[in-house]
């Protein structure tokens, strides 16, 4: 890749640095970065002290406690201006639906701060959201689960009734949750609704394997790259602990009419079911940032991160991203990881701790 920065002069922010059993973007995004530019030097912006990535070997520089986004707008960028003021950055990876939610609202705020960046607008963002999910399907003549999004108990009871257990239940941003009876969904319902607002949304069970789709989109309507995976391994929470790599041009087609319908921007991931009643790929949602096994692909010669780096350095896109060959596969694996008192300490105070500040 052609960086006509200096990398060593590359200065980056990335947030989402959690990878416990439900793992955030950030640290892998870091470790593929590091591959191709090792000497960049990396900022992380973290929402709990004890966010396993921030204490990885080749883990980011510098390291600051962030407001979460759900402080507002005013919030967030008071408490940004004072990490730039510590550790200054150029370029911004944020990698959590709900900052991206907000950010996709102040663009100009963080190009006044000197941040490149590359995020979707807000009419896109809101089209690929899971309450309005079925339209963007219909639109791309993709199959998808019914959805309906609910806003309380009894909503929320009325859909089920015409659903039918078993079913999904999902907050807006975050989380799925599987329920089988009236007594879990008025559970999950509350939940979701407490920790992420109104609509929560109930989805259709589709039954069949699972397979994802990564990928950059360049604002066109095409694609820097995509890499499918099928799900090979879960966790009691659904989430992908392994998954291989698969050659389907079915499935990146379906893709390419999702992505060239909404002229993505930037980072996505697509989630889809393989309905074994019919064979037809479901699309379950659309995610505006990359999963948690985004080091994956750069393991199989298709740097992501990287290129998105380079995009936001140089201002163009590189060339189109290596295919990423099928009957590659990927284990999620615990490690035990090391910091110190006084880092946690800097962090539960605000202060922030790493060189170059």
């Amino acid at each position: 890749m052609d960086f006509r920065m200096n990398p060593g002069q590359l200065r980056i922010m990335v947030t989402g640095l959690h990878r416990g059993e439900n793992p955030q973007p950030g640290a892998g995004i870091v470790r593929s970065i590091r591959r191709a530019l090792p000497d960049a030097f990396i900022v992380a912006l973290v929402y709990d002290a004890l966010e396993s990535g921030i204490y990885i070997e080749g883990g980011p520089d510098a390291v600051h406690a962030m407001v979460y986004p759900t402080s507002g707008a005013d919030a967030y960028l008071d408490r940004l201006d004072a990490i730039l003021h510590q550790s200054p950055a150029d370029l911004f990876i944020p990698t959590l639906d709900a900052e991206i939610e907000l950010l996709a609202h102040l663009p100009g705020e963080l190009e006044a701060r000197g941040l490149r960046f590359v995020l979707p607008d807000k009419a896109t963002l809101q089209r690929r959201s899971k309450q309005h999910l079925p339209e963007l399907a219909e639109a791309c003549g993709v199959p998808v689960p019914r959805t309906i999004a609910v806003f309380d108990l009894a909503g929320a009871r009325q859909a089920a009734s015409e659903l039918a257990f078993p079913l999904f239940v999902k907050g807006q941003y975050y989380d799925a949750t599987k329920v089988e009876n009236e007594l879990q969904l008025a559970g999950a319902v509350s939940r979701l609704l407490a920790e992420w607002g109104a609509p929560a949304i109930l989805q259709q069970r589709v039954h069949g394997p699972e397979f994802d789709v990564l990928g950059l989109g360049d604002g066109q309507g095409g694609t820097i790259g995509m890499c499918a995976i099928r799900k090979t391994a879960l966790s009691d929470k659904g989430k992908g602990l392994g998954g291989m790599t698969v050659s389907d041009k079915r499935l990146l087609q379906i893709c390419e009419r999702l992505i060239g319908e909404l002229k993505w921007c930037g980072p996505f991931e697509a989630e889809f079911m393989l309905d074994e009643s019919t064979g037809a790929y479901c699309l379950i949602e659309i995610n505006p940032r990359f999963p948690a096994w985004i080091d994956f692909p750069s393991m199989c010669g298709a740097n992501f991160a990287a290129a998105l780096v380079d995009r936001l350095a140089t201002g163009a896109w590189p060339e189109p991203l290596p295919v990423c060959p099928a009957g590659h596969f990927y284990l999620r694996h615990q490690i035990e990881v090391h910091g110190r008192v006084d880092q946690l300490a800097l962090l539960t105070t605000g202060t922030g701790f790493g060189q170059g500040q």
